[in-house]
């Protein structure tokens, strides 16, 4: 699975996407993650899945496209 990495949370990725194994769930994608980059545990950021905010309960495709987004304010 591929993920697209996006503002500040590219500074804990050190790039701007990751590959991981596939994760069943949002909430599975996020534990995965947080095993890997444990910074991520204090971050607030969403998860979108194929260009739609997801929740934590939220099956995860495997040809879905995922994106972590900080949050973010309009203008």
């Amino acid at each position: 699975m591929r993920i697209r990495i996006f503002g500040n949370l590219t500074d804990i990725f050190g790039a701007d996407n990751y590959t991981i194994e596939p994760a069943a769930t949002v909430s599975d994608l996020k534990e995965k993650l947080e095993q890997i980059f444990p910074q991520l545990r204090n971050c607030v950021y969403l998860t979108i899945v194929n260009d739609e905010a997801a929740q934590e309960n939220d099956s995860i495709p495997s040809d879905a496209e995922v994106a972590l987004l900080p949050p973010y304010s309009g203008g």
